[in-house]
Parts: C-alpha cells; structure tokens; sequence
C-alpha cells in the first residue's frame, strides 16, 4: 500500500511541477527572443548612430585628403570596445584609412558596398556615406561583435535559473500539501479495494470525505459493495446446488467412460489384431489413427503419425494412386477396391479398401483404409503365369517340333528305304551297290546330325546350368579358333570392339556367338566382313524397349554381317525348330542353329531379333542382362 500512496502522489507532485516548469519554461524563451530581436534592433540603430558621428567628423579629412587625421578620427572608436574594425575609403572606393591601425587589409572589404547595416554569422557590419553638402567625399565602414548580447544573454540566463529554481520549489512545497486533498481519498479507496480483494469480505464499505466527485465516487463505489454482496450470496447458494448436480453427472460420466474405454480398448485390441493395415483418415487428409500392422509395416510410431497429414509423413505417395483413390472416396463418399497397388514406402503389394465413414447428416467425415498385403499372392500368380506362360511356349514349340519332325525326320528314313529297295532290286549291278550305299549313309548321317540337334535342343529346352563371370572377348577368341580353317577358306574378316564381361554360361555363349558366327560364313556369296558391337545400356533406357524384362543395367550385342540375307518378313520365323529359308544342297545344315540361340538368350532371360535385307546382310541384336546372380538364372 506504501507504494500505490507514493505512486500516486508522486504523479500529482510531478503534474504540478512539470506543468509549471513548461509554463516557466515557455515563459522565458518568450522572453529571451524578445530581447534577442530588441537588441540586436538597438544594436544596429547604436552602431548607425555612432556611424553618422564618425562620418560627419571624418568630412574634413576626406575633403582635405588627410589620412593621418582620418586614423585619428577613427582612433576614437576606442571607447566602444565592440567595435572591432573600421575603414574609411574615398569617393573612388580606395582604402583611405583604418582602424585598428595594425588590422590586416584582407580582413576588410576591397570595395564599400552599399549603405545600410546588416549581422553577418557572428558580427554586425554596415557601410555609412560621408556626405558634405550633398557631395559624397567617401564611405565609412564599421564592424561589431556580439560579446554584448552574450554578455547580456548569459546574465538573463543565470537570472532565469534562479527564478526557475525557485518557482519549482514554491510549487513543489504547495503540491506536496495540495495533492493531500486528492491522494488521501483515493487511497483510502484503493486500500479499501485491496482488503476486499484479500479477504473476500464484502460487507467493508469506504470512507467518504467530501461531497464532491470523490465523494460520488466513493458511494458509487460502496453501492456496488452493496450490490455484490447480494448477488454472492445468491451464486454460492446457486453454485452449492449446481455443485449437486455436477457430482450426480460425474458419477454417470464416469461410469459411461469406463463402460466407453472398455469398448474402445476391446475395438483397438481387434484392430491391432489384424494382420492387414488399418487406417483413418479425416478430412484434411490427416492421421487419426494407425493400427500396430501399419505401424510395423512403415517402421513409424504414433507420435510420426497421428495428427499429422499423408504427405506429411509420405510425400512421395502424392502422385499415387492410393492418394488418388483416398481423395476420391472424401469427394465421392463410395467405396473404393484397389485390386493390386505396390506401396511406395513398404514395397509391398497390396489390395486397399477405401471405405468411406457418413456422419448423422450423411457426409463423409471419415475414411476407413484397409490394405490387405497380396505380396506372395502375386508372386505366386505371377508364378503360375510363367509357368503358363513357359508350358504354353513349351507346348507351341512341342506341336512345331512334332509338325516339322515328322517331315526333316520321316525324310531320310523314307530315302533309306527307298534307296534300301533299289539296293535290294540291283544286287547285281556293283555300281548301283555303291550308288544305293552312298544314298542310304547320306541319309543315315543326315538323320545323325538332325538327331543329335533335336537332342541339343532339348538339352536346352531343361537345363538352366551354372552361371559365372563369362568374359565375352575369350567366349569370341575361342570361337575364332575354332572356326579358324573355315574363315581362312571363305578369307572372312571379323572386326569386333571391346566386350564386357557378363554374368552367364560360358558354355551355352560360346554356342551362342559359334552359330551366329557360322550363319555368316555359311550364308555368303562374297568375302564375309562381320561386325561385332558391343553396347552397356542402364535401367532408365532399358525401360522403353517394348517387352523386356530388366532389374538393372544390360549388354546390347550387335552381329552384323554383308551375307545374302532374306526378307525381312521371315524374321520370326527363323528362330523355329527346322525352319529353313534356303536350299538344303546349297546351305546345307539342320535347321535348329537359330533356335538354339534363341533358346541360349531365353535361358539368359535375354532378347533376340533380326534385321535383314536381301543382298546386303543381316544384323541380329541380342539383350543380355548386365549382371545377373547365378542364384536368379537358375530359378
């Protein structure tokens, strides 16, 4: 309370003197600028009085052209110690004499200027013509400090302190016994509110003093006491009843709360339970909770997802459909069955229902999320596809192998019959003997070959081998050698770049580039020139060749040679079991080489086709992954 009082009246103690110190204040620099404009107006009039005086004497010694008795004229001004210089110049503006006597020249004007006094920064100067019967005889110039007005300035001011001081402390005596009147009901008030305040006792009432404002004031003030007093008693009567009913409602809340939490602990039991992923999710997208299968499948807690917004926590799902299909159901309200979505976080494949969640006004408020994880049911029914797949290609090739076996097969076996019979008929004719032979061994040998082909195939058709490092430069250099005396015969030149070296079979590449390499040289009508390019493609270009199958960067090989090619529309044609496009005794051969080689890129899980024109070549390009484990070619 000591504080609040000397608060108080520290601020009607300081209204009074700040108000009369302004008032003091303004008071005298109303005064100092009257005396400043009054005396620098008496200053001027002075010095053009005392000009005239100096000017009227100086006559003579202007007429006279007597300079010694100009200086003395000009001597006088030693009684006005203001003055500081003075000049006297003749009729023709020359200096004619001055004063002090040693004053340096460049300090005065050259030339007078016209009549008339005016201050300059710090002095006052002026120009007076010395006139004798109304002939101008010279010009008298005089100069003046201003040491009088600071000199009076400053005795004003220590005037001015004494009276400021003192008035301040006249006022401050009367405020310290005047503001009694005001403070002393105020604060009886205000301690009057405080203890009311404290001890809550509403039955204090204030003191009155006068009958003035205050007075008012202070049964206003205990009018409302009286008011407050009343409407307590009615809010504690109020409150004790309310106080009742809230502990009746307690009771009922709580025992709904507990029967509510038991509900709502057994719901989130079941759905933590499940092992498909369970989410809600409100209408700005948000988290309203995750379901432990969730939780586990993402690596997140509650504290990474409740309440927080899908992109928030997955911004990479916002091209998704799964984002797609969610926002979908909020502007819809129908449900929503996404048969097969690969998650973008957990990697896994799943199938979502989106289910939307009405409110009483039949609005969707809620979205229910379940995502079923289908990643071994489909892998299993991708699976099952290639196994379809691969038995409907083993099948196609099976009815192929059987249409076309029963010709290239049944054709040297009717031909050793045939030529058995005429063997039979001419035993007696030792020329026909060695004819007929000679026809049935062909055969045989022909049967041999196309026998022990279909057996290679077939090897390849069931067998995945084993898989290692294969570096395709020696795969090349061995084949070379072996076909050594062949491309010395056909004088053939094989230019072939740099090869990687590739996970794969060494044994089933070797065949691969030895048949190839063979089709050239066998399909030739001038010097063969055969180009072996080599190519490392990434992942992100892999993507836009039209069916295959890539996990990774791959080799694109390129066999292009100057051979006789064929019709470019024989191209799928030739990788079939048998198939032929030239004449057996002019290319000889069984039929099953550019099978094989399809079934050596197929078993690489590789891609192989054929470009061709007839009479300038044919180019195979072949696609062989970069970098396959042995573990997955053999599955």
């Amino acid at each position: 309370m000591k504080d609040n009082r000397s608060a108080i009246q520290r601020k009607l103690m300081g209204l009074v003197l700040v108000t009369s110190g302004v008032v003091l204040l303004l008071t005298c620099i109303g005064f100092f600028a009257y005396e400043f404009f009054t005396f620098r107006m008496a200053s001027k009039e002075r010095l053009s009085t005392l000009g005239e005086i100096i000017s009227a004497n100086s006559t003579a010694a202007l007429a006279f052209d007597d300079a010694e008795n100009a200086a003395e004229i000009l001597n006088a001004l030693k009684a006005e110690k203001h003055i500081v210089a003075a000049a006297l110049y003749d009729k023709k503006g020359n200096l004619f004499a001055r004063y002090p006597g040693d004053f340096p020249k460049y300090n005065l004007p050259i030339h007078p200027a016209s009549d008339g006094y005016n201050y300059k920064s710090d002095y006052l100067e002026g120009y007076q013509r010395v006139i004798q019967a109304e002939a101008k005889l010279g010009t008298l110039y005089l100069r003046s400090d201003m040491k009088a007005i600071y000199t009076r300035f400053e005795r004003y001011g220590l005037i001015s302190l004494l009276v400021v001081a003192l008035s301040i402390l006249v006022a401050y005596l009367l405020s310290r016994q005047l503001q009694k009147k005001i403070s002393k009901p105020i604060l009886a008030l205000a301690k009057t509110a405080a203890d009311i305040s404290t001890k809550k006792d509403f039955t204090v009432r204030a003191k009155k003093f006068d009958d003035d404002e205050l007075g008012l004031l202070t049964d206003a003030f205990n009018q409302m006491l009286t008011q407050i007093e009343r409407q307590n008693a009615e809010i504690l009567s109020f409150n004790y009843a309310l106080e009742q009913k809230v502990n009746e409602r307690t009771l009922e809340l709580e025992q709904a709360n507990i029967e509510l939490k038991l509900r709502s602990e057994f719901e989130e039991t079941i759905i933590d339970s499940s092992v498909d992923i369970i989410a809600v999710f409100d209408r700005s997208l948000n988290y309203v909770s995750l379901n432990r299968s969730g939780k586990i499948a993402f690596g997140l807690a509650d504290k990474d997802v409740i309440g927080k917004n899908i992109l928030e926590v997955f911004p990479q799902v916002k091209t998704s459909v799964m984002y797609q299909n969610l926002v979908k159901v909020f502007d819809t309200g129908e449900m929503i069955l996404d048969q097969r979505y690969t998650s973008l976080i957990s990697h896994i494949i799943m199938q979502n229902f989106f289910i939307p969640l009405l409110d009483k006004n039949n609005e969707v408020y809620r979205v229910l999320v379940i995502g079923h994880d289908i990643t071994e049911i489909s892998k299993t029914h991708e699976q099952l596809k290639q196994l379809n797949s691969e038995l409907e290609k083993s099948n196609l090739n099976l009815e192929q192998f059987a249409f076309i076996a029963s010709h290239d097969l049944q054709e040297p076996l009717r031909k050793i019959q045939t030529f058995s019979q005429l063997l039979e008929r001419d035993l007696d004719n030792k020329e026909s003997i060695k004819k007929h032979l000679a026809k049935i061994m062909s055969s045989a040998g022909r049967m041999t070959d196309l026998i022990k082909a279909v057996l290679n195939y077939s090897r390849l058709s069931n067998e995945k081998g084993d898989y290692e490092e294969v570096d395709l430069k020696q795969v090349l250099d061995d084949v070379v050698s072996d076909l050594e005396l062949k491309i010395i015969e056909k004088e053939a030149v094989i230019d072939a770049g740099n090869l990687p070296v590739i996970c794969g079979n060494s044994l089933q590449l070797t065949q691969l580039f030895l048949n190839l390499i063979s089709n050239s040289l066998k399909f030739s009508e001038k010097k063969p020139e055969i180009k072996i390019a080599s190519t490392i493609i990434n992942k992100r270009e892999a993507m836009g060749i039209d069916n295959f199958n890539n996990n990774g960067a791959f080799v694109k090989l390129i066999f292009k040679d100057n051979g006789i090619g064929f019709e470019q529309h024989y191209a799928e044609r030739i990788f079939t079991v048998f198939q032929r496009l030239h004449g057996k005794q002019e290319y000889p051969g069984t039929g099953i080489g550019l099978a094989l080689c399809k079934k050596i890129v197929d078993n690489h899980q590789g891609q192989i086709s054929v470009r061709s024109t007839p009479g300038e070549g044919t180019e195979f390009t072949i696609l062989l992954p970069a970098s396959l484990s042995p573990k997955r070619l053999k599955e």
